[in-house]
């Protein structure tokens, strides 16, 4: 019995299992009894529910309500990855004609394949925290990345891909932007690894991505694009979008070029759009149409070299349109100069580019081959040391660009003759080694043109009969 003052005796909750019917209990209602029970055994106890196929679909919608909020913790999310049995059946609920459940199930990967935003803390701020004492969160071991990237492998053996695809499938009032979100992390962290990306695209990720890169949030968006980028950097594009589709990735490609994006995102972008340009005058096209090019060319003055270089070889490509082979035939532009000087780079890698894509406007529009003489004093000295380069790949551009300058014009052909390239090309053609039977091929077509031009006298081995 209680006293008129007393307070009455606090009503029990209800227990987390109807023991009438078998069913789940919303676990957000029940703060203190989570906060009574360690994670594991919770988890452990709602993986049960999820798997019971006798139970109700509400009863495993909230199991899976429930591990959204128990994933957070690093050991919830290692038991989970390895209950094949409680994987299958979250997958399952996917496939449901009830969609409620789409938005725990993107929780729950995002969780598992830590695909949130993570805010690194300044160093000075955390020692003055250690200073005054003060509690500072520490990562859980098992939330390193040798951790998360064994996740995401069980997680793409027990059909991940598969699940995703199937929740980006039907539009559904449960499909909410928010969810989209989710949807397109957990993608980008399963491309992650360009290993991982072929079962990706085999098993549809690449077609459920392009709609996830147009529609929901700008993250969403995002996250979406920088997968798509990720994907058409390795793998085959004509394969991984078929038909029209790969049309459709170039917009969102080309949305990660915008100034706002981080420099990772501009870098795969222009990897990407290398890949698509180098197919088909119609991807270029396209590119073209998306107003890709300004961007492009910015790029190539980047300070980062890694982006700097991707965006001349983008451009490498591209030159093959003829659109863009028009800019550089444009009075009062330094586009080919800078191309001219990037082939004197000390970087092989952006001297290739450049001198590729110098190599081809100089065969494609004869009239450069005059403009590039006059872009700049050291162009002679630049070409030569293509020629003479070790790097089989810089020479052999190298005697593209002087077979096209000789070929223009009979003044740029006695030029070069003039000078010591003559001597070069003299011993290059004599090379006898069979792996640069290429580069000598080419030197002899050099002098052989120069001999018609009357420019020099032909030698013994080409007047014998």
């Amino acid at each position: 019995m209680h006293g008129p003052g007393a307070a009455a005796p606090a009503t029990p909750p209800p227990p987390l299992i109807d023991s009438q019917r078998g069913d789940a209990i919303n676990l957000r209602h029940y703060p203190a009894a989570v906060t009574r029970a360690t994670g594991e055994k919770m988890a452990e106890t709602v993986r049960g529910w999820l798997c019971n196929n006798s139970n109700q679909c509400s009863t495993r919608r909230w199991a899976v309500e429930g591990l959204a909020y128990l994933t957070f913790d690093a050991d919830v999310k290692e038991e989970f990855v390895d209950d094949q049995s409680a994987m299958q059946a979250m997958f399952e609920l996917t496939k449901t004609e009830d969609k409620t459940a789409l938005f725990a199930v993107a929780s729950t990967l995002v969780n598992c394949t830590n695909s949130y935003d993570k805010e690194t803390p300044d160093p000075q701020l955390l020692e003055l925290a250690k200073y005054a004492k003060q509690h500072v969160p520490e990562e859980h071991p098992k939330d390193k990345p040798k951790y998360v990237q064994k996740r995401i492998g069980k997680l793409l053996k027990a059909g991940v891909v598969s699940a995703l695809v199937c929740m980006t499938k039907k539009e559904s009032p449960a499909l909410t932007d928010s969810c989209k979100e989710m949807i397109a992390r957990v993608f980008l962290a399963l491309v992650e690894t360009p290993e991982d990306r072929g079962i990706v695209v085999a098993q549809g990720g690449g077609k459920a991505l392009i709609p996830l890169a147009s529609e929901g949030t700008e993250v969403g968006k995002t996250k979406a694009a920088q997968a798509l980028a990720k994907i058409t950097i390795t793998s085959n594009p004509e394969i991984a979008f078929p038909g029209e589709r790969v049309y459709e990735v170039i917009r969102p490609l080309v949305s990660l070029l915008h100034l706002d994006r981080t420099g990772l995102q501009n870098f795969e972008s222009l990897m990407a759009l290398t890949n698509l340009a180098g197919i088909s005058e119609r991807l270029r096209q396209k590119i073209i149409k998306e107003k890709a090019i300004p961007m492009i060319e910015s790029y190539m003055f980047e300070d980062h070299e890694m982006i700097r270089l991707a965006a001349t070889e983008c451009m490498c490509n591209m030159v093959l349109s003829e659109e863009v082979q028009n800019l550089f035939l444009a009075e009062g532009t330094d586009r080919l100069k800078l191309l001219v000087l990037y082939s004197g780079e000390d970087d092989e890698k952006l001297r290739c580019a450049a001198a590729g894509a110098v190599a081809f406007l100089t065969s494609l529009q004869p009239k450069l081959c005059t403009k590039m003489t006059q872009v700049t004093s050291h162009w002679l000295e630049i070409l030569q040391a293509l020629v003479l380069s070790s790097n089989v790949d810089l020479q052999h551009r190298g005697l593209v660009i002087t077979l096209n300058l000789i070929n223009a014009e009979r003044e740029l052909a006695a030029l070069l003759m003039e000078t010591e390239m003559f001597e070069i090309l003299s011993v290059l053609s004599r090379d006898g080694d069979e792996k640069k039977r290429k580069l000598s091929a080419a030197a002899q077509d050099c002098l052989t043109q120069a001999v018609e031009y009357g420019l020099i006298k032909p030698t013994e081995e080409e007047t014998s009969p």
